[in-house]
């Protein structure tokens, strides 16, 4: 009778784990197929918002070199001014940027790894010398808690692989607009424009009032 009791127990546990296993596969069947369709809904569907979200697939493909051409695509697809300024002599700066009239240093930093504090050191002071009012650094792979802590105290923004999807998504839209002959405004990349502190602002003032060599030639 013990042995009978211990045969349907065995019996009873089987079952039970083949079930669990079932709902395990019909629960992981149920996410992986949900996430396919959000990626396919999400996906852009414009040709220019296509074209640099593919590339973007690619991000640890590209050179350094590369991928700073690949974030100036970006902003000329916002429909800003873009000066390549990557190279021996940049300053620790790879673009300057004009949205809205103001002028942003951008480093570009396509690492494995999360950054540290010398690219946010390097646009900080590199702003200064292009006479930018803002300092940004673009790395998908995100940042180092020194990074983060430089840059707050420094008012440097960080951007990262969600921040370009973002951008991507915007110019989707932007395009979409043009498309349907609907007026759209040039698209502000950062999310909320928050002054420099009051010497980067100073200085860009003097840049307006006498323009840098720099500067993107006028349409």
């Amino acid at each position: 009778m013990l042995l009978n009791f211990v045969a349907r127990r065995d019996v009873g546990l089987t079952e039970g784990l083949k079930e669990l296993c079932a709902g395990l596969l019909l629960i992981g069947t149920v996410a992986t197929v949900a996430w396919v369709a959000w990626r396919l809904w999400s996906r852009p569907k414009t040709p220019t918002a296509e074209e640099l979200a593919s590339r973007f697939e690619a991000v640890r493909l590209m050179s350094g070199t590369q991928f700073e051409v690949f974030v100036a695509d970006l902003f000329k697809a916002m429909g800003h001014q873009v000066l390549m300024s990557g190279g021996v002599g940049d300053q620790g700066v790879d673009i300057v940027m004009n949205p809205r009239g103001r002028r942003i240093a951008v480093q570009c930093k396509n690492h494995v790894r999360p950054v540290g504090n010398k690219p946010v050191q390097e646009v900080y002071a590199g702003a200064r010398h292009h006479r930018c009012v803002e300092a940004w650094v673009v790395a998908p792979a995100g940042y180092t808690r020194g990074a983060l802590d430089l840059a707050e105290s420094t008012h440097v923004s960080l951007y990262d692989a969600d921040s370009v999807h973002e951008w991507i998504r915007e110019i989707d839209t932007l395009e979409k607009e043009r498309a349907s002959g609907t007026p759209s405004e040039i698209i502000d990349p950062s999310p909320q424009y928050t002054s420099a502190n009051t010497e980067m602002t100073e200085t860009g003032k003097r840049a307006v009032r006498h323009p840098h060599r720099d500067d993107p030639p006028k349409n």
